[in-house]
């Protein structure tokens, strides 16, 4: 397979082409990957009073559920989110992980994971907020920890 990239700014939009002789399994898997991408999200709405904020994914260090809202926590703020835990699981990209029936992190904001007898406890980056990683959830995010890109 040859992969070829152009980038111009004769451009408006960006364009996938996919030359091949047949339509194979792996053409569908590669159209089922793209589509996938496509579909993830890149930014989300996030509401603080009377006012929507456009977070940016990288910004975000987890999401919660409380009282059946979930939030989305920055260094600063927690801002609500009209999605469920289980769309945002399924939309977020590789560096977010379910950690717990109530919360999903951004493991590339980890600075630290610490076992301790209340639990095991993440601490961010540049923020005093902390969050508990269920045992049930540890395993992979152990894996995933030792994955990321430093």
């Amino acid at each position: 397979m040859k992969i070829k990239v152009d980038i111009s700014p004769q451009y408006s939009e960006k364009e996938i082409v996919i030359h091949a002789n047949k339509n194979d399994d792996e053409v569908q898997e590669i159209l089922h990957n793209i589509k996938e991408v496509e579909t993830r999200f890149h930014s989300l709405n996030g509401y603080l009073d009377d006012t929507v904020y456009s977070l940016q994914l990288r910004e975000i260090l987890f999401f919660e559920t409380n009282d059946r809202n979930v939030y989305a926590h920055t260094k600063d703020n927690a801002f609500l989110i009209h999605y469920r835990l289980y769309e945002l699981e399924q939309n977020l990209p590789d560096n977010f992980l379910r950690i717990s029936k109530s919360a999903i992190l951004n493991v590339d904001e980890i600075l630290s994971l610490t076992r301790s007898v209340t639990g095991n406890v993440v601490q961010f980056r540049d923020s005093y907020k902390q969050i508990y990683v269920s045992r049930r959830f540890l395993k992979s995010l152990k894996i995933k920890l030792n994955q990321r890109k430093v």
